[in-house]
């Protein structure tokens, strides 16, 4: 292989789905990225191990009261739908955590993940039509409850979304499961957003991989980025597990691990892992045709042409991939409780992967006013795949010098502060630099 990869006009790192997208932006572009993954390749992150769901009714930040009071209430529970392993450098994301759940700052939030969302769904039907083998369809997706409580809570934001032009259809028990006959006899109400699509995460990241290949990008693996040379406010170059990289600019995409390449380039960036677990089980008739979310299980199951796949639960533990066991239980569980036909012995295989998480629910989409040539691209949690269209063109725009058609304000880089941020500059609504 020619050497000429060492020398890019752009490296990305990291080849998860978003990764893989700012590729296949880039050379659309005309320009030569490489990217550098860490893992054997590119289906060994959080993206080839997602629910697969593209869906805007579900944008609302990771950050909000609700969350807070489960977090607090079962913190230490290792079968909770949220936990965190307690330690010393996670007391202040914590705090930002918090204070992000602030009811004004969630609707902001909201607002912000729904037009992301809504454009990148668009994109990802547009891969679709342009041949992309990425398994995409549109089934539609039902919110289900297991207590009053819950789907009352359900009802209204049902009715909140309806603000934004998503549809949906309010359910009783009987009605839920004559929509979706999988559904078990706990069910108490239901939720149907009939526009909610899907794709398969694996198809997905080979479809993109291939692609981006196929118009001249470079895939990497086993190329991890451990240290950075930075000079006169640039990056100039990477070093990596394979060699030293000159790239003219960087993309930061390396999901949970942007916080350690940031502290490298003299940034702050509150990037917290956030391990989330799947299960794939063998097919079976008694499968629900439709994808599921078990609201207060915080657990989505996907069926996939060959399987059913359970995924979901945050459990905020840093980079530990160690397998917990009560959590895989806990994932198993939800789906007994709430679908039929669903047993230990259909279970194929146990998946866990690190989601990279923001203190305030939202991705971490622009350039920092320290550094010129590199763009961040991480933060997304767990909707990175439905994400990755939109924020590859967002991040070529920015490369590219055009304007992006989001304000970046809110997913600035520097919107942290702490250690790294400077003083006297700051970015404006496109990602620029703007001296004050």
């Amino acid at each position: 292989m020619s050497e000429q990869w060492r020398s890019p006009d752009v490296a990305i790192v990291g080849g998860g789905s978003v990764g893989l997208m700012v590729a296949l932006e880039l050379t659309r572009r005309g320009l030569r990225p490489v990217v550098l993954e860490r893992a054997g390749d590119v289906l060994s992150g959080c993206s080839g191990g997602s629910a697969g769901l593209l869906s805007p009714a579900h944008s609302t930040p990771l950050a909000t009261p609700g969350a807070v009071r489960e977090g607090l209430r079962h913190m230490l529970r290792r079968d909770s739908p949220f936990s965190m392993r307690p330690r010393p450098g996670l007391l202040l994301w914590l705090l930002r955590f918090m204070a992000a759940a602030r009811p004004s700052r969630v609707l902001a939030g909201t607002e912000v993940l729904l037009q992301l969302s809504f454009s990148s769904l668009e994109r990802h039907q547009a891969l679709a039509a342009g041949g992309l083998d990425t398994g995409l369809r549109a089934l539609g997706a039902i919110n289900v409850y297991e207590t009053e409580q819950a789907f009352a809570k359900g009802r209204a934001e049902a009715k909140a979304l309806a603000a934004h032009e998503i549809k949906s259809q309010v359910l009783s028990p009987e009605e839920a499961r004559s929509l979706e006959p999988a559904l078990s006899d706990r069910v108490v109400g239901a939720v149907f957003y009939p526009d909610e699509a899907q794709c398969e995460p694996e198809r997905f990241m080979l479809a993109v991989a291939g692609a981006a290949q196929a118009a001249g990008a470079v895939i990497r693996t086993r190329a991890e980025v451990f240290d950075v040379r930075v000079h006169a406010g640039r990056v100039t170059a990477l070093e990596t597990t394979i060699g030293q990289v000159k790239p003219r600019a960087v993309v930061v995409a390396n999901g949970a691990w942007a916080a350690q390449l940031s502290r490298r380039i003299g940034l702050f960036l509150p990037v917290e892992g956030g391990k989330g677990y799947h299960l794939d089980l063998e097919q079976a008739g008694s499968d629900p045709t439709i994808p599921v979310y078990m609201q207060e299980a915080r657990v989505i199951a996907t069926p996939f042409e060959d399987r059913l796949r359970l995924a979901g639960t945050l459990q905020l533990t840093g980079l530990d991939m160690r397998l917990d066991r009560i959590r895989v239980t806990a994932t198993l569980n939800a789906g007994v409780r709430t679908l039929r036909g669903i047993h230990p012995g259909r279970v194929t295989e146990v998946w866990r992967g690190i989601r990279p998480c923001t203190p305030d629910g939202l991705p971490v989409i622009g350039r920092s006013a320290r550094i010129e040539n590199v763009v961040f691209a991480t933060g997304h949690a767990m909707k990175g795949l439905h994400l990755a269209p939109a924020t590859g063109s967002l991040v070529a725009d920015l490369v590219t010098g055009q304007t992006p058609m989001h304000d970046l304000g809110p997913l600035s880089p520097d919107r942290f502060g702490g250690p790294g941020r400077a003083g006297r500059r700051r970015t404006g609504p496109d990602g620029q630099r703007v001296h004050r």
